[in-house]
């Protein structure tokens, strides 16, 4: 081959690379292949296959809400909270930041157990701006936030869950295909006993009986769901819940709850969080960075009434000091924000 020969040969060669290149860019940067009607209705199809098998249903399940193997899953998600009076709009209370630690294994008889860690830090509403007081504006008086810390909580999914609401692992209702996503839904219906009387704990107490309403809906991928190849999918959360006025709002026996509009997903780690988010995780609820030495079941409310006992034992609780006097709570057509 001559000299002049080579030379064109080789031109063309990256000429070729060249064009092969442009046109995976091309493809890359297009994503993914919008799924005709006919593919939805035969991915449709093979779910609905999936869902009317009571041990595949559980696979689906656990694959979409953690994993099918032995693991460790995270996820982040923004907790906006809001009040209701039981009139007019919602008003924005603050912002909670909470990241998800659950520990994945497979059990008995076709089930998959779970240990669940969570913690939050509170924040100026839609910020990241860390907070550790709070001005209640239907009280006008500034309280202290006691940043949120739950776990480990143990989990079961399995194909004979039991039809029932009053739990926070509750079997899932109707899941559902929409577009290229599946649905899973999750309804959590709590009803306990008030742990603090008003007679006993003026406003840091409440009504005999407290609610709790949890509306969880995680989704996916279509076809990482159906991928029998993949243990664990990422998933997007929603969810809302309508709670009771917790303690240390001190709003006592007045009508209404909170309601909580979240939203986040599965991310890779603490790496993928920004900056702000981590550091104050790490400032706040530093627990959650080594879950291999948190043994010890910790629950918020229980941890937040026995320092309030502690308080009063050692005199410092603010409602028995001298002169104290629980602020009038505003109506909604009084809030100068509104």
């Amino acid at each position: 081959m001559s000299q002049n020969t080579l030379g064109k040969f080789v031109i063309g060669m990256k000429r070729s690379v060249i064009l092969a290149a442009c046109l995976f860019a091309a493809a890359c940067s297009q994503g993914p292949r919008e799924l005709s009607a006919e593919d939805l209705e035969m991915r449709r199809a093979e779910l609905d296959t999936q869902l009317a098998d009571p041990v595949a249903r559980t696979r689906l399940i656990a694959k979409v809400f953690g994993s099918t193997e032995k693991m460790e899953r995270h996820a982040f998600l923004k907790f906006h909270v809001f009040g209701f009076t039981g009139e007019g709009n919602l008003i924005p209370f603050f912002t909670m930041n909470n990241y998800v630690i659950q520990r994945w294994s497979p059990g008995k008889d076709n089930s998959f157990d779970v240990q669940h860690f969570e913690v939050a830090y509170y924040s100026k509403f839609d910020t990241n701006e860390a907070i550790s007081e709070w001005k209640n504006p239907l009280t006008d008086e500034v309280i202290e936030l006691p940043h949120f810390v739950l776990g480990p909580v143990p989990r079961s999914y399995s194909p004979n869950m039991p039809k029932d609401a009053a739990t926070f692992a509750p079997d899932p209702l109707n899941i559902t295909m929409i577009g290229d996503r599946v649905y899973i839904p999750t309804l959590t219906r709590l009803r306990v006993p008030g742990m603090l009387s008003p007679e006993e704990w003026g406003p840091y107490g409440g009504a005999s009986e407290n609610y709790w309403d949890s509306m969880l809906v995680y989704s996916a991928n279509i076809d990482d769901v159906l991928d029998e190849k993949k243990t664990h999918v990422p998933a997007e959360m929603h969810m809302q819940n309508l709670v009771s006025w917790a303690p240390y709002l001190k709003l006592g026996n007045t009508p209404g709850r909170t309601m909580v509009r979240a939203y986040g997903q599965h991310i890779s780690g603490f790496d993928a969080l920004p900056a702000d988010i981590r550091s104050n995780l790490e400032k706040y609820t530093p627990e959650i960075f080594d879950v291999d030495s948190w043994k010890e079941t910790r629950i918020d409310a229980v941890e937040f009434m026995q320092s309030l006992m502690e308080k009063r034992e050692k005199g410092t609780l603010d409602i028995d000091q001298p002169g104290y006097k629980a602020p009038r709570v505003k109506r909604f057509d009084e809030l100068s924000d509104f």
